[in-house]
């Protein structure tokens, strides 16, 4: 039988269709692949995704390491850079974000010594590292996602740079910030932004945190409010190649779409303590032990049920 004009026109749409579905459908497999880290098992993390599923509160580990040629060639594993926890709580409707300094001294989990916490990714990994915080921060963990810095700029260059308002006057490696000031920033200035804490004025881990908050903030809306497939298809290239979490693709969906009204709400909590230079030569972050377990109290607080 013969096809009209219009009856190839629907058979090409429909091939069309099936083969960005396909393509589509190859994407989420390969992601889901790319970005599930099923190697790390992590025993205290098999609850998650079935707490995910029943929509109960859950904590989440969330690492920025820091991750170079020179790194990788030797061997000397990862570090993080930033280290949060967050806790969320769908039925509250509430989430408690604290930010651990990266120079926090603590036992690090399985090496039977003390050091800063920013190392106990690199012996470990990501199991290290949680079992490191549960240990030191009496706090349970229920996931983790992991982002390399290294895509971080590579997702700013993909949108030409975001614009952001400065919380700090300071200067950091040939970039300089303003208090107040709206500055864009590309790919090279944003990270010099979110990796200062040291400098005069840039307000140490705290400042830092706030400004990657800042940024990150203004990645999602870009991200969010794009729908060119290309760009799409950039984006998921670059989360392949620097993210990893415990979490499904089906369980990050879930995540999503039932526990996004959580995290209009909130409560940002920073570690009181002092930066010490111990027995040992090494510079420290101490947290105020009183004021370590009022936070962390608020923080499993908020995995309960109303």
């Amino acid at each position: 039988m013969k096809l009209s004009k219009k009856g190839k026109i629907v058979v090409i749409l429909l091939l069309l269709i099936l083969l960005v579905g396909g393509f589509l459908l190859y994407k989420v497999i390969h992601f889901n692949h790319a970005i599930h880290d099923s190697k790390n098992s992590i025993e205290s993390l098999d609850s998650g995704p079935e707490k995910i599923k029943d929509k109960k509160p859950i904590s989440i580990a969330i690492f920025g390491v820091d991750s170079d040629a020179t790194r990788a060639k030797e061997n000397m594993g990862q570090r993080t850079d930033t280290i949060l926890v967050a806790s969320i709580n769908p039925e509250k409707e509430k989430t408690k974000l604290i930010s651990i300094p990266r120079d926090t001294r603590a036992n690090i989990a399985g090496e039977g010594r003390s050091e800063k916490i920013a190392h106990a990714y690199a012996y470990g990994g990501p199991k290290t590292a949680i079992h490191t915080i549960e240990n030191n921060f009496n706090i349970p963990i229920d996931g983790y996602v992991t982002v390399d810095m290294d895509g971080f700029e590579k997702l700013i260059d993909i949108f030409d740079g975001v614009d952001v308002k400065s919380n700090a006057t300071f200067s950091y490696n040939g970039s300089q910030f303003e208090k107040g000031k709206k500055t864009h920033l590309d790919s090279k200035k944003a990270l010099n932004y979110v990796r200062s804490r040291k400098e005069d004025g840039a307000g140490g881990d705290e400042g830092r945190t706030e400004r990657q908050r800042q940024v990150i903030a203004e990645l999602s809306k870009k991200m969010s409010q794009t729908n060119n497939i290309f760009k799409l298809n950039k984006i998921l290239k670059v989360s392949e190649q620097n993210v990893k979490t415990s979490f499904d693709i089906n369980s990050l969906k879930t995540l999503y779409s039932q526990y996004k009204d959580a995290t209009t709400s909130i409560d940002k909590l920073s570690l009181s303590g002092q930066d010490l230079i111990e027995d040992d030569g090494i510079w420290y972050f101490e947290p105020d032990a009183v004021d370590k377990k009022e936070k962390m109290e608020s923080f499993k607080k908020n995995l309960s049920s109303k």
